[in-house]
């Protein structure tokens, strides 16, 4: 199974990158200018990235987003207007539609469009690792100057981001008023909410499954709202751990949430009718809720965009599961 970094593959964990429903995109038209504000620290400076260092000689005037993933999500909250990005999902996920409404983009079915990237004309591109690999790298660099970013966590993401076009201020008064929502949202939770143990799981067609950790977005909210922790990561750089049909025992809590990443009706159906889930305890009391499918997405997807959405959705399942 493939690394969370390398999770943008084939296989039900394409799904759980939010990496589904590719785009048609929107039709790359006269490119935005970048966002105006301050910079933080002078340039030239050298900004380390997941796969490296890279110079940057100047303040990026024209910055290109390979992706509609973290790195196009932390560029816009720091208020800097991309001039194209590679668009995987049509419509783009709630959290981003609007920001990003406007901006050039281009169908990113699989593999990256270098020569759309190319045509323009960027001083600074940016993409997440698994999209970029050591090996294909020295082609995005020789577009331009390129800032590999982190897919496994958002301050990270929003630092290198934040790095790469002077905006280190902006990035730390974010994460402050993210941290601060967050910590305000876990101060208004009954105590009986707070102590709600959540379970997820998710159905592929396949008939496998897969569950959230304490690793994975809704992982980390869950810790941040001080709620019981979701089970422990057993694989490494992974967010999800595979359940076998014999580790449904797994799933007992107070709650458990049916996660939808595209694989239809059908497989929710089927996780149902197995006799191992109809006899857990969670089950039989009815403490079960089905997500739709941004919501799921949203709680797999890292980013400085879903912190606070992720937050404020388990803050509310858990309110309810308490009564």
């Amino acid at each position: 199974m493939p690394t969370r970094r390398a999770v943008l593959s084939t296989t039900p964990l394409a799904a759980l990158a939010a990496l589904a429903a590719c785009s048609s995109g929107t039709a790359a038209g006269e490119a935005s200018p970048t966002g105006g504000g301050t910079t933080t620290g002078g340039f030239p400076r050298t900004v380390e990235h997941d796969l490296g260092r890279t110079e940057l000689a100047s303040a990026p005037q024209r910055v290109v987003c390979a992706t509609d993933g973290a790195e196009l999500c932390s560029l816009l909250a720091l208020g800097v207007r991309p001039v194209g990005f590679g668009q995987r999902n049509d419509p783009l996920r709630p959290w981003v539609r609007e920001l990003a409404r406007g901006i050039p983009s281009y169908e990113l079915a699989g593999e990256t469009n270098f020569e759309q990237l190319a045509a323009w004309a960027p001083d600074l591109v940016l993409v997440q690792r698994g999209y970029a690999t050591d090996q294909n790298l020295p082609t995005y660099s020789a577009i331009d100057p390129t800032v590999v970013t982190s897919f496994i966590d958002w301050r990270t993401n929003l630092e290198q981001v934040a790095r790469a076009v002077g905006r280190e201020q902006e990035a730390a008064d974010r994460v402050a008023a993210v941290e601060a929502s967050v910590a305000a949202t876990a101060a208004a939770l009954p105590a009986a909410a707070r102590a709600v143990t959540v379970r997820t799981v998710a159905a592929f067609d396949d008939g496998s499954l897969y569950v959230l950790n304490d690793t994975s977005p809704a992982g980390k909210a869950a810790a941040a709202l001080g709620l019981p922790p979701l089970p422990a990561r057993a694989t490494p750089d992974e967010a999800v751990e595979v359940l076998s049909a014999e580790q449904l025992v797994q799933l007992e809590g107070d709650l458990l949430v049916l996660l939808d990443f595209g694989a239809g009706r059908a497989a929710t159906d089927a996780l149902r009718a197995r006799e191992g889930f109809q006899r857990l305890d969670v089950v039989r009391a009815g403490r079960v809720v089905e997500l739709g499918e941004e919501e799921s997405n949203q709680l797999y997807f890292d980013s400085v965009l879903t912190v606070e959405p992720n937050a404020d959705l388990l803050a509310r399942l858990v309110t309810e599961a308490a009564g």
